[in-house]
């Protein structure tokens, strides 16, 4: 009888996470991805510019595993999330990257919830419960992590509830001949997010040109609908808790003109001077293993 192995191996995954100081922070998402039931095959830290601190305590972190720990830096030269999430997909060697930020942390199934939901030619997006600043700082002085619906200091606690009968009522994938554009999109979030690199490298990754916040995500998934990846926005599974935080300042109008752009292009991939292309021939400028 011809093996099944090929149908029933889990793809490998790289989990991403961006960061910008606020080493404390980044420990516990760090940590709550270590502690996965289904550990991911390695871990990019995507550094927009931290000092030395972050490096020491991913160091310390990386003496804790065996799981791979990488950490990626560029220069702080202002807010460039995107070329730091670049030059982590330069480096990462997963087939599926499931992509956060160092300000959220996970339930213990979050890597085992999308790998459940990953399809070829899709993409994958959760949601948050936003842990307001009296949580974080009860959690950082060595508090429970565990939020549940009824968790004080937490909005959006409904996202709380993992269940997968629940799931199966509200999560939903998108419907045919319904294209990601600015007005309709899928309202998913880079923080709870997961993707397959061989249709990131399709599309170039995301486009460097986004600098300061907002829309870098949504352009990315534009563009991956556009070269023919659908999408699935997945509730009640793949739980994320988010350390909220002020709100921060982006171009609006920049913001908006990118992402007309995006919808309107012939083409799904951005100049290779601005993407992926570039963190794959230049490599990154700083990297521990």
């Amino acid at each position: 009888m011809k093996s099944t192995e090929s149908k029933t191996r889990r793809p490998t995954v790289s989990f991403i996470v961006t960061c910008y100081n606020h080493a404390d922070i980044l420990k516990v998402s760090l940590e709550s991805i270590l502690a996965q039931k289904t550990p991911p095959d390695e871990i990019v830290v995507a550094d927009d510019g931290s000092t030395e601190e972050t490096f020491e305590m991913t160091r310390e972190l990386r003496r804790q595993t065996s799981i791979p720990l990488i950490h990626v830096w560029q220069k702080d030269e202002g807010f460039r999330i995107n070329s730091s999430r670049n030059n982590a997909l330069a480096v990462a060697t997963g087939e599926y990257i499931i992509l956060s930020d160092g300000d959220c942390f996970y339930e213990p199934h979050f890597v085992e919830d999308h790998l459940a939901a990953a399809r070829p030619r899709r993409f994958v997006g959760g949601t948050r419960v936003h842990v307001q600043p009296e949580r974080r700082d009860y959690i950082l002085a060595g508090g429970s992590r565990r939020i549940s619906v009824f968790t004080p200091h937490t909005t959006k606690r409904l996202h709380a509830i993992r269940s997968h009968f629940l799931s199966s009522l509200t999560s939903y994938p998108n419907k045919p001949n319904d294209p990601v554009t600015p007005e309709n999109n899928p309202e998913i979030f880079s923080a709870n997010f997961s993707f397959w690199r061989e249709d990131a490298i399709t599309v170039n990754g995301f486009d460097e040109r986004y600098v300061g916040y907002g829309g870098d995500d949504l352009d990315f998934q534009i563009r991956l609908n556009r070269a023919g990846v659908g999408w699935y926005k997945i509730r009640h599974l793949a739980l994320a808790y988010h350390f909220t935080h002020p709100a921060r300042p982006g171009d609006r109008q920049m913001v908006l003109a990118r992402l007309d752009e995006a919808y309107r292009r012939p083409d799904f991939r951005i100049p290779d001077e601005f993407g992926l292309a570039r963190a794959l021939a230049e490599g990154p400028e700083r990297i521990e293993r």
